[in-house]
């Protein structure tokens, strides 16, 4: 089930989704440009929400790490991902 999740502290996350047969949602970060950052909101909702998966959806092309636990991912990685799920 897809849900966003947003505090009065200004913490939030674009995307949480519920995926059947898991515990934690995975959280899902949105965002337009090849150079993909997130900010302390995001770190501060996933305190909160305690995902499973953290991920930064962006325009590009390759897979790497831009936090620890949190990876920038192309579209098509997580769609794969949940297919597999």
């Amino acid at each position: 089930m897809p849900s966003f999740y947003r505090a009065s502290s200004g913490a939030e996350i674009d995307l949480l989704l519920e995926l059947p047969g898991r515990r934690k949602p995975w959280a899902i970060e949105i965002k337009r440009g090849l150079a993909p950052k997130v900010e302390r909101g995001f770190h501060a909702a996933c305190e909160v929400v305690r995902p499973e998966r953290r991920r930064v959806v962006y325009g590009g092309r390759e897979r790497f790490a831009i936090a620890e636990g949190v990876e920038a991912v192309p579209l098509i990685d997580p769609c794969e991902e949940i297919a597999a799920a």
